[in-house]
């Protein structure tokens, strides 16, 4: 820049000495966890200041990128109903609205009839995100929640549709929410925060009001959800070791009680057992369970009602070594399975003696597989007809706009019902691919990889990584992403050890004193495609959000010569003080993950890549973009505020290459709706386009 060169923010220092296991670290920056503290403010807009000036240069190319993101505005299509009871319910955007609103039509015919406007709510004119959308079996009631601040606290209702008010609202934190069949009785998991998990379900009375506590899980490691059956006959308790938020989690106790006795006694049908990840499903006259006991994989085992214990299980599906088996869903007359060999999914139908009546293979090697139809809230679950034997499924990749396919079992065929359209998409000019490339170890790390036809390699790549929790991350279709394409960077997902790809041995080769291992996964990953030919020597920049953020984070410390450039969104950026204090979101779920440190020998394993912790004034890292959030509730805004403080104040120059950006609207998930979604996805492209020195269209 010409005149005065600018100058990054520096929050003063408080230092505060600590000693643990006779380790001695100093942490500087610890006071600006008081957030609401207007010196604290006076920083955090300070860095909003210094990313925008030293951004100036990128001013012409961020409008450009806006212009394009909303030019591509995607049309979902026809809108796609569920059915539950006598109706069909379904979305319907109106032009200068911020929302979808919900409507309804009697399954009969008829008119439609408004249920639910989010437009109507005071508030979500700045942020709305639906946490819930549970109408009552006979239509009557319908039960909602919803956030207007962006930390996920969703705030329940009940509303009494006829009459268009609200009848029942719950002050506290709702997560899962389910209807027994009387079409009164609604249980739904309470969230607590500090520390973030759901450790009470709660059955309300309707009519009366009525709420009381059924169930209580004292266990901090461990999380409780309510679902109900794809029969809708029974409801199912899930007591869960982990957090990783799949649409079928793993549980470690299962209890039901049927639908229609909503006041009577719960069952417990699996015996608590931690390292067991079970899921229950309900078929005719049997339970059906998706288990890991023999395998990571999974296999499929029915039993009788009566008698669902492990003497009385009948194996439905094997266990097989290269199978995941990853969801069940039940219809009348067809039990149908998703699995991946490898990355790519496929629907399996088989009968109640576990013979195949159908298989489709999706087209795509690596992609979304959505079954059934979602309402889009936070805690929201696809669901389907149950009397039918057809199925909905919606597939996304990176190249495919998400596509809702319906699947007739009995015939063996499969119809079109909709295609997002994108505006000046043409899905012939870029090519998606799966890599693999090995890992330390000898590991074979997948990469799912995305590039115009014509991109010329060694080229500039960027790889997007999560790699914690048993969590997967599968492609998906995102129009902003072809602003990157089109200028030549090729994009990939890395599915790291610490991630689900794989089943539980996938994540456990990556927790507590392996957790390193996520780490050079990623290292060897980047330098694979180097030697490959595939990515420039200087050309590789990563990207991780939330505890991906964090990874990339380490990762960038640990091999600072190999990235061109990071970008950690909302990222865990100081585990051990994470961990060490057990009123943050997540502490003790972390503490499985990567290790306790309040045990010397995790402590002193930790301490090798910590983010925070091993920032010093001779390790030159590289350009780097970190955002966070006011309002989020996982990855608290002092996480990132503290590390890159303490970033700048190892560097003589301050590290002017780092570029740190706080949001004021919306949470972990960024902003909602309006002119911040462009904007924000315009910035971080622009930055690391212009860190890639590929600015140009």
């Amino acid at each position: 820049m010409e005149g005065k060169r600018l100058q990054p923010p520096l929050p003063r220092s408080e230092p505060r000495i600590r000693v643990l296991h006779d380790d001695v670290t100093m942490d500087r920056y610890g006071w600006l966890r008081e957030w609401e503290h207007p010196e604290v403010c006076a920083y955090l807009e300070a860095e909003n200041n210094y990313a925008e000036q030293a951004t100036t240069h990128l001013t012409d190319l961020k409008a450009e990128l806006i212009a394009e993101i909303e030019g591509r505005r995607t049309c979902e299509g026809d809108a796609i109903e569920f059915q539950l009871g006598p109706f069909e319910y379904f979305q319907k955007p109106e032009r200068g609205l911020f929302h979808p609103a919900w409507w309804r039509r009697a399954v009969t015919g008829g008119p439609a009839q408004l249920v639910l406007d989010p437009n109507a709510i005071p508030g979500a004119e700045v942020f709305y995100s639906l946490g819930v959308f549970e109408p009552s079996d006979d239509g009557r009631y319908l039960a909602f929640s919803f956030d207007l601040i962006g930390d996920e606290g969703h705030e329940l209702r009940v509303r009494d549709i006829e009459s268009g008010r609200d009848v029942w609202r719950d002050s506290g934190r709702a997560a899962h929410v389910i209807w027994a069949a009387d079409g009164n009785t609604l249980f739904f998991a309470r969230e607590r925060i500090e520390p973030r998990r759901c450790d009470k379900v709660v059955r309300l009375a309707v009519e009366t009001g009525t709420a009381e506590v059924i169930f209580e899980e004292a266990n901090e490691f461990l999380d409780v959800r309510v679902r109900r059956s794809d029969s809708g006959a029974w409801l199912f308790l899930d007591v869960i070791t982990t957090c990783n938020y799949s649409v079928q989690q793993g549980a470690a106790e299962v209890w039901c009680l049927p639908a229609d006795d909503p006041r009577g006694e719960w069952r417990r049908i699996v015996t608590r057992a931690l390292a067991l990840e079970v899921f229950a499903e309900h078929w005719k006259d049997r339970f059906v369970f998706r288990v890991n006991d023999t395998g990571p994989g999974r296999r499929l085992v029915s039993a009788p009602i009566d008698n669902p214990s492990t003497f009385h299980w009948k194996e439905v599906v094997p266990h097989r070594a290269d199978v995941t088996l990853e969801e069940v869903h039940v219809l009348e007359h067809h039990l149908v399975v998703v699995e991946r060999e490898g990355l790519r999914p496929r629907l399996v139908s088989r009968d109640a003696n576990g013979s195949v009546r159908a298989t489709h293979i999706t087209d795509e090697a690596s992609c979304t597989l959505t079954v059934g139809v979602s309402a889009r809230g936070y805690y929201s679950v696809p669901r389907h007809a149950f009397r039918t034997a057809t199925l909905v499924c919606s597939v996304s990749s990176f190249v495919t706009p998400n596509t809702v396919i319906e699947y007739d079992l009995d015939g063996c065929r499969s119809t079109l019902l909709s295609r997002a359209c994108v505006q000046g998409y043409d899905a012939a000019k870029y090519a998606a691919t799966v890599l693999i490339v090995q890992a330390e170890d000898g590991a074979e790390i997948p990469v799912s990889l995305v590039a115009r036809h014509d991109w010329v390699n060694p080229g500039p790549v960027i790889l997007r990584v999560y790699g914690c929790y048993g969590k997967p991350i599968w492609p998906s279709f995102n129009p902003a992403r072809l602003s990157l394409l089109d200028r030549g960077v090729a994009f990939g997902f890395v599915h790291l050890r610490g991630g689900g790809e794989f089943g539980r041995p996938w994540h456990e080769a990556a927790m507590g004193n392996q957790k390193r291992t996520t780490y050079t996964d990623l290292i060897a990953v980047a330098e694979g495609l180097v030697k490959r030919g595939l990515a420039r020597q200087d050309g590789v920049a990563i990207e991780g959000k939330s505890a991906g953020g964090g990874t990339v984070l380490a990762a960038a410390a640990l091999r600072p010569d190999l990235f061109r450039a990071v970008l950690a969104e909302v990222p865990l950026a100081d585990i051990l003080d994470t961990e060490l204090d057990f009123s943050m979101p997540y502490a003790f779920q972390e503490t499985v993950e990567y290790g306790n440190p309040r045990v010397f020998q995790e402590y002193r394993y930790l301490r090798t890549y910590d983010p925070y912790y091993n920032l010093s004034a001779d390790r030159l890292l590289p350009p780097t973009y970190v955002d966070t959030a006011l309002n989020d509730s996982q990855a608290l805004c002092h996480q990132a505020a503290r590390y890159v403080a303490q970033r700048r104040s190892c560097a003589a120059d301050r590290d002017p290459k780092l570029v740190f950006r706080v949001r004021k609207v919306g949470g972990h998930s960024g902003a909602s709706h309006g002119p911040d979604v462009a904007e924000n996805a315009a910035f971080r492209i622009a930055w690391v386009l212009d860190q890639l020195r590929c600015s140009g269209s």
